[in-house]
């Protein structure tokens, strides 16, 4: 069978196929915009949400993430971009509007109160913020006029000391632990490491070009193994990275999803977060960092298409496991994504004609199971609960698991596939549609 001989709508799983590895908990939009979003929990277990807003920085006690209760709102200079992290019970926030960097003292998490505003001396305004939690540093990102990129002390985490700035390159966006700072190049297109552990001097270690060459985020594992960065052009995705030696880093795999253009990225454990703008939200398994496959997505937004409305962070430590989403219409949502159920496998590099199989496993036993496709990962459309395959996607295979709940599906591979990727996701239609992770296949 071919992989074009089917297309279908495949319409009877759309009312149930909603969750996609992603169950929603909670909306809550309490501000005509929303921006970035970070979290925070407090010792005794209480779980917050911190969304930026146009005007100010909202506070939800989202320990029942059902029923999330704003529980304080920290004003600020009107912005479209506002940026926030955590450092043990302090919020540390700035803003492209000005007025330094915030600090808020979350020692009374259901009353977050504002200390002072450090640096309005120092920088007119800023666009990120990233927070080396090791070593108890902060790094202002994009502070205009120069510093560039600020250093603060915050051993007194009231009380920050600017210990160093950098300017060499422009930076849009950095992560900085065990001694790097992992820098994002937005207009010179450059992923780049350098060394701080002798500030106020910065190395460089080593940089590469990111593959859309606006290189907007960068986040890596604990390990300082992996890295991925993301690229903010229309369309653009993220890429992964081999960064063990930072003279010499290997990109191992790149991933796009809907044509939509990819915001930010976070590493945590063996997965990617993502938040897309358009496409809503994606986790990766990145087990086998050269293959990562998409295990759960949801889609905050009605907006379609390359432009940049729709979610715009994620924040995937909450210790429940939740992970929330800032979407600039919709506000703050609550997710769970679903433990993998059904696991998809095979091959992920093909030879064009050649022949090859799928595998499918934990399914219900003696159950249907449908087999998708697509070329683009185009037609893949999260409403809430509702699940709609739109133009792009056909039906690939469909018949009825063993008694063990698996199947194999064999097939030739076309050669009008060559040089182009597609995309499976399997699914079972026996108590409720499960969904299968994404695995996408590289045709030689």
């Amino acid at each position: 069978m071919r992989f074009s001989s089917i297309l279908v709508g495949f319409c009877l799983l759309s009312p149930l196929w909603g969750q996609n590895g992603a169950t929603l908990l909670s909306q809550t939009n309490d501000y005509s915009f929303s921006n970035d979003i970070w979290g925070y929990t407090a010792p005794d277990g209480r779980e917050y949400a911190i969304l930026g807003t146009l005007t100010g920085t909202a506070f939800y006690n989202v320990s029942n993430p059902s029923l999330p209760v704003r529980v304080g709102f920290i004003p600020g200079p009107v912005s479209l971009w506002r940026d926030m992290k955590t450092l043990g019970p302090y919020c540390y926030i700035v803003t492209e509007g000005g007025g330094g960097v915030q600090i808020v003292d979350l020692n009374q998490p259901d009353s977050p109160t504002l200390v002072q505003t450090f640096g309005t001396s120092l920088w007119n305004h800023a666009h990120n913020i990233a927070i080396d939690l090791g070593a108890s540093m902060a790094y202002i990102v994009g502070a205009d006029p120069s510093p560039g990129m600020a250093v603060l002390d915050l051993a007194n985490p009231t009380q920050p000391v600017m210990v160093a700035s950098y300017n060499t390159f422009e930076v849009h966006d950095a992560f900085v632990q065990h001694g790097k700072a992992h820098l994002a190049e937005l207009y010179d297109g450059n992923y780049r490491i350098v060394s701080v552990q002798s500030l106020p001097s910065f190395p460089s270690l080593g940089s590469t070009p990111t593959p859309g060459g606006v290189t907007h985020n960068v986040w890596v594992n604990d390990a300082d193994t992996i890295a991925v960065t993301t690229d903010e052009n229309r369309g653009g995705g993220l890429a992964i990275y081999d960064i063990q030696n930072p003279a010499a880093m290997q990109m191992l795999a790149t991933w796009s999803n809907n044509n939509a253009t990819v915001h930010n990225a976070i590493i945590k454990g063996n997965r990617i977060y993502a938040s897309w703008y358009s496409f809503g939200f994606a986790c990766l398994d990145i087990t086998n960092p050269s293959s990562p496959q998409q295990i759960a997505a949801f889609d905050a937004s009605p907006t379609t298409g390359t432009g940049y409305n729709g979610t715009w962070g994620v924040y995937p430590f909450a210790q429940s496991g939740l992970v929330y989403l800032s979407d600039q219409d919709g506000g703050l949502f609550i997710l769970r994504i679903e433990p993998q159920a059904l696991n998809l496998s095979g091959a992920t590099q093909l030879q064009a004609g050649s022949m090859s199989s799928v595998q499918l496993d934990n399914a219900p036993s003696l159950a249907p199971w449908y087999l998708l496709y697509s070329f683009s990962n185009a037609g893949s459309r999260m409403f809430g609960t509702d699940f709609e395959v739109g133009p792009g996607w056909g039906l690939f295979t469909t018949g009825t698991t063993d008694a063990a709940g698996s199947a194999t599906f064999s097939f030739s591979v076309p050669t009008g596939a060559s040089g182009r990727s597609v995309y499976l996701e399997a699914a079972t239609a026996q108590g409720g549609v499960q969904n299968s992770n994404m695995l996408r296949l590289s045709v030689l």
